[in-house]
């Protein structure tokens, strides 16, 4: 009687238990997310209007996300994950959890002319929302560059390409994105090739001209660099257009006195489009969907768009910008430069392998 009467205090007491982390975790929403999405401030508000504590983990690339979420049980409620190739490949895996717009009202402010082309990865738009997007090219300090090279071809990727221009930029500084999805494409383009190919020889090719350039960088990498530019210590890189934005904020804060430009390159137009999504296996999809609700309000997508100067995917929020912000061209690109861009493919198993494995190789010794 006694052993039973144990027996069942302890299963009472294991239930209990069970039952109070459960509600802990209802009120916790861990988000994986670039370091600049969400400033502290939009997270302190939405932890105060909802009694909810958002713990934020930093990525410094979609491959290393999208390695963390094929492990399976990340613990994570939300993830910014880009739309191609990303999203194209993890949808069908079932990586993500459909959304439910009864819980996500403000999902009505979703960018339609966004919306549209995300849903070339995410037929009907059931599984993710727009939040940030950009294109990747040429950020320069103009000071640096033109003291160097006075008729510099800033609107072309000759700028880090073509041997002869990028040697003369060597000693001031120069990076690249550790990101082959986004650089390979752009080299594909700019040696005459329409697509980016695994066949061994157009590969070949395109490893070719980066190898060429290589002695040359400083650096390749996806994070931190806005920060080298910022500080002077870079003057050219291949970079996102909202990193260049930071870069310029980081000025402005530290009044370095040091000049950010960017330019769109005019071999090719890359596009990218960072969104919220849920895992399939989140412990908090509630949680997930109230923070989604959150910073789909206009006035929270506009404010982050206004301190971080990322392109807003929220269309109730850009009436809200300023004129410096909404006409300014590195955020929201002029027409012409709109009607070109372009998202990445959604490459086959196989031609991720080789891709990945030749920017490997190309990385070593850098």
């Amino acid at each position: 009687m006694l052993a039973t009467l144990r027996t069942c205090l302890f299963l009472l007491i294991a239930a209990s238990a069970a039952a109070a982390a459960a509600a802990d975790r209802s009120k916790i929403v861990n988000l994986y997310a670039w370091s600049e999405y969400f400033p502290p401030a939009l997270i302190s508000r939405f932890e105060a209007e909802t009694g909810m504590h958002v713990n934020l983990t930093v990525f410094d690339s979609p491959d290393a996300a999208e390695t963390v979420m094929s492990v399976g049980s990340s613990d994570f409620e939300i993830v910014t994950m880009n739309a191609a190739p990303h999203l194209g490949r993890e949808i069908p895996k079932g990586f993500w959890k459909k959304l439910d717009p009864a819980a996500i009202p403000n999902l009505r402010n979703g960018d339609p002319r966004i919306m549209q082309i995300l849903a070339q990865v995410d037929p009907g738009n059931r599984y993710a929302v727009p939040w940030m997007w950009g294109t990747i090219g040429i950020i320069f300090n103009p000071v640096k560059i033109k003291t160097i090279m006075p008729d510099a071809p800033l609107d072309s990727l000759d700028m880090v390409l073509k041997k002869e221009v990028v040697a003369r930029f060597a000693r001031c500084g120069i990076s690249i994105l550790d990101s082959w999805g986004d650089i390979l494409p752009m080299v594909a383009r700019y040696i005459g090739q329409p697509r980016l190919s695994a066949d061994p020889v157009k590969l070949g090719a395109v490893m070719a001209k980066l190898e060429e350039i290589k002695p040359y960088l400083r650096r390749v990498a996806s994070s931190g660099y806005y920060e080298q530019l910022a500080d002077g210590d870079l003057c050219l890189a291949i970079g996102y257009s909202g990193d260049a934005m930071v870069a310029r904020r980081m000025v402005a804060e530290g009044h370095t006195g040091v000049q950010v430009e960017y330019a769109f390159a005019r071999e090719i137009a890359p596009f990218y489009i960072d969104n919220l999504v849920i895992p399939a296996d989140s412990k908090n999809p509630s949680g997930a969907m109230a923070f989604i609700n959150f910073v789909m309000r206009p006035e929270i997508s506009a404010s982050v768009t206004r301190f971080i100067g990322f392109a807003t995917g929220n269309a109730a929020a850009i009436p809200l910008l300023e004129p410096a912000v909404r006409d300014n061209v590195i955020i929201y690109p002029p027409a012409a430069v709109r009607d070109r861009m372009e998202l990445q493919p959604v490459w086959s198993t196989d031609e991720m392998r080789a891709f990945s494995r030749a920017w490997l190789q190309f990385k070593a010794g850098i």
